[in-house]
């Protein structure tokens, strides 16, 4: 696009500049020609204003006021081809114009209007036909890189090397890195730019260039905005659909219609492996990302546990990974809590984990701190109970897992390790009276030790078995 500059050093029109030439650097996207004493009226922002300059007042201060007017419309540039009536131009005015850093240029009066049209208006269209080349190339590049790249990392990765930029988009609200293509080097950045990418995602797109290199056209920015705004669309919806799957998926685990042994794999295809927690979480108010969308938290995007909302609260099921819990405190706002549970096990199943993270996020409350894993906040423990609730959560912490295994699984754990206590650990006795072999009662005590996370052989277990075991019966809360 040409620049009243660039129309200044085109030779056959004879141009100077009489005020104002802090201001040619201007952009100049129509030509108009008025004679009127109101041109404000007919011009648009940009326009190069072309008058013979009858219509000027011939008082100074009058024509100071007719220059403002003209440049509160935002032209361009002024050209003045007087004619032999035309009042002339007082130094109040051009002192204005360079005051108002607004080009002022003089031009003869045999200079056809025409003319001055003609170059401006040709170099509108050319710009414009670049601009549409540019823009096709654009969308013919993303769709070859549609068809190369999977990932939306690749795809970056090609509209950078075509554009001869590094692109990064980043997430509005944290300023953490989303997607990056580096197509030149940091050090080598002379230009940097930041556009809001519209629709849900809320990111950003960066542009980086280097010298004499910069992506200065609107309308192709806006395409490039447009394109990453829709890949970002598809991904947030691909990842609803995650969601929503997993959702379901928890849902059953948790009312026991699909086995935590057999739902393994399909934990497995969320990417979810290795050392597995539940967590209990009492969102706080107001927070970057919603307890609806907060699969969308950049942060979590790799690492996107499993979630229910369930009441007032959002069950997650998570690798035991204390950047996840940071991620969805932090996203989900001040004031939210978090409940731990101890490693998921296959012989405790999905629902006693949950049973652990959501104690662990009661007494996260009563001690008034963000993050409690199960089994961390042990008050009491070794002194009797000295009320019912107490009483409640020493049974629940150290005999729930046990009462609900025999409740589901017709096992007699509690009776074994209550039998085993009584007789001070010895083996072969505790195998008579419960009239059992005695590596069946290696077996049960180890799974009090899998279930519990407690070895009954230990002093550190023994003490905390024993304690909950005389609260339970002095309550009535056991047999």
């Amino acid at each position: 696009m040409i620049t009243v500059q660039n129309l200044i050093a085109i030779d056959p029109l004879k141009l100077q500049v009489a005020a104002g030439i802090a201001g040619i650097g201007r952009f100049i996207t129509w030509a108009h020609t008025v004679d009127l004493p109101d041109p404000w009226r007919w011009v648009s922002p940009g326009d190069l204003v072309m008058t013979t300059g009858v219509g000027l007042p011939h008082d100074p201060q009058a024509q100071v006021q007719w220059l403002e007017q003209l440049v509160q419309s935002n032209p361009s540039a002024l050209v003045i081809a007087p004619r032999h009536d035309a009042p002339e131009l007082t130094q109040a005015l051009l002192d204005a114009a360079d005051r108002l850093l607004f080009p002022v240029l003089l031009a003869s009066f045999e200079l056809e209007f025409v003319k001055l049209s003609h170059h401006v208006i040709e170099s509108v269209l050319q710009a414009q036909r670049e601009r549409f080349n540019a823009s096709e190339r654009l969308f013919q590049t993303y769709a070859e890189a549609l068809r190369k790249q999977p990932e939306m990392a690749g795809r970056l990765a090609i509209l950078a090397h075509a554009l001869g930029m590094s692109l990064t988009i980043e997430d509005a609200v944290s300023g953490l890195t989303m997607v990056e293509a580096r197509h030149i080097a940091p050090q080598d950045v002379d230009h940097s730019e930041r556009i809001p990418i519209g629709g849900r995602a809320r990111a950003n797109l960066i542009i980086e260039s280097g010298a004499r290199r910069t992506l200065d056209d609107s309308i192709l920015v806006r395409s490039l905005a447009g394109l990453l705004g829709v890949e970002l669309e598809r991904l947030m919806i691909q990842r609803d659909l995650q969601r929503e799957e997993g959702a379901a998926l928890l849902r059953r685990m948790i009312d026991s219609t699909t086995e935590f042994t057999y739902a393994v794999p399909m934990l497995e295809r969320h990417g979810l492996s290795g050392t597995l927690v539940s967590l209990a979480i009492l969102p706080g108010p107001g927070g970057p990302w919603s307890v609806d969308d907060i699969h969308h938290a950049p942060a979590l995007h790799a690492k996107t546990p499993l979630l229910l909302i369930e009441g007032e609260l959002l069950l997650a099921v998570s690798r035991d990974e204390p950047a996840v819990f940071e991620a969805l405190r932090s996203n989900l706002g001040r004031g939210t809590v978090m409940g731990i549970s101890g490693p998921i096990a296959s012989a405790t199943g999905l629902r006693e984990s949950f049973r652990q993270s959501r104690l662990a996020l009661v007494q996260a409350q009563e001690l008034s701190t963000e993050v409690l894993h199960y089994g961390e906040a042990e008050t009491g423990l070794i002194m009797a109970p000295k009320s019912m609730p107490e009483a409640r959560a020493l049974v629940a912490r150290y005999l729930g897992p046990l009462i609900e295994h025999d409740r589901t699984q017709g096992a007699a754990l509690l009776t074994t390790l209550v039998s085993f206590l009584q007789n001070d650990g010895n083996w072969k006795t505790t195998a008579f009276d419960l009239g059992i072999h005695r590596q069946t009662l290696v077996y049960r005590l180890k799974l009090v030790e899998q279930l519990t996370g407690l070895k009954p052989t230990t002093t550190h277990g023994i003490a905390r078995f024993w304690i909950a075991i005389q609260a339970g019966k002095n309550t009535q809360l056991i047999e």
